[in-house]
């Protein structure tokens, strides 16, 4: 469920925990592409507790169209180095990113919800012994709109039990949307 496509411009950034006390931290060791890194910081949890959680943030920003990668690595010292492995990303221009939108039946980047896409969703969702929670949600457009939404799922119960779902829904040019399916991973 990562974002893997951005437009010129764009902004992300990527965070990294560590404990604080251990001498261990991240490192940016792969840039290539047209990204840049424009900040970089680092945050305790907890001020002056030895053990504490550090955040370290690293904020890019997409330049040219084309490919782009990102890697980290997790050291201590030279000899002991974890590499991660390379994102890769796909940057378009704005207008590229507008044409794609636009096409009929291609499915969309997972996204965080807007308004709509939250009222859309809780007209469908009437069930009763589940809740799903959206977390993100993808589109495609067809003679009206699909909408395929990442859930969290917490069972009704005493004893919640919790989970994942797809649920997808049709919403068509007029009339109500539908909920079409629910597929629990």
């Amino acid at each position: 469920m990562i974002r893997k496509a951005f437009k010129v411009g764009d902004t992300i950034t990527i965070r990294r925990t560590s404990h604080a006390g251990t001498g261990y931290r991240y490192a940016l060791v792969r840039l290539s592409g047209g990204v840049a890194l424009i900040d970089e910081s680092i945050e305790s949890e907890t001020e002056g507790k030895p053990g504490s959680m550090a955040v370290q943030s690293f904020t890019f920003q997409f330049l040219h169209p084309g490919q782009a990668e990102i890697q980290f690595a997790y050291y201590r010292d030279v000899k002991e180095v974890l590499y991660e492995d390379v994102f890769p990303y796909t940057v378009v221009t704005a207008e590229a990113a507008a044409a794609d939108a636009l096409k009929v039946g291609g499915w969309g980047e997972y996204e965080p919800l807007t308004e709509e896409e939250k009222t859309i969703f809780q007209t469908c969702m009437t069930l009763k012994g589940v809740d799903y929670i959206p977390l993100l949600v993808a589109k495609q457009l067809v003679a009206g709109y699909n909408y395929c939404y990442f859930c969290m799922t917490r069972s009704v119960t005493l004893e919640p039990k919790f989970g994942f779902a797809k649920v997808t829904i049709y919403a068509p040019v007029k009339g109500e949307p539908m909920l079409e399916s629910i597929v629990e991973f």
